[in-house]
């Protein structure tokens, strides 16, 4: 199952998602959106990519912290879940994109396999996130299989 996991508190992540989803779907790679992740044990091979943004003091959105802390309490052995993780931030604040890597930490520890290296967009860029983000997914889309 592959899984796209946004956490948002301004919508940017979503809007990101939407895109990153219709270029999955291009390629013939379904993906479940959620904004509210479970874990499925019984799936032998998940995917997850996450798109998540950092809010307030570095922190991560409101609507991924009751997955994640499930996640650190019950520590589930995710041997069978690869992951990819694209952080949106703002590079003005010390704690840019902290909570993308925040998520990469969380699902290493359980043991989770990470794909490639956690994605940064930085809104003091110019570009739009998602103008960043499609061309860089694109060029890894065997990972995604």
């Amino acid at each position: 199952m592959r899984q796209l996991i946004i956490g948002t508190e301004t919508g940017t992540a979503e809007f990101v998602g939407d895109d990153i989803s219709a270029l999955l779907e291009q390629y013939n790679l379904p993906v479940e959106v959620t904004l509210e992740p479970e874990y499925d044990s019984s799936d032998t091979k998940q995917l997850w990519i996450f798109c998540t943004s950092t809010h307030g003091a570095g922190e991560i959105p409101n609507n991924l912290k009751p997955f994640l802390t499930w996640l650190e309490n019950t520590k589930p052995d995710l041997f069978n879940v690869s992951f990819i993780v694209i952080g949106l931030g703002d590079s003005s604040y010390d704690t840019y994109c902290k909570a993308a890597y925040q998520i990469e930490s969380i699902l290493l520890k359980l043991g989770a396999n990470k794909l490639t290296e956690t994605f940064t967009v930085d809104a003091m860029d110019e570009e739009l996130p998602e103008d960043l983000i499609i061309p860089w997914l694109k060029s890894k889309l065997d990972l995604l299989n």
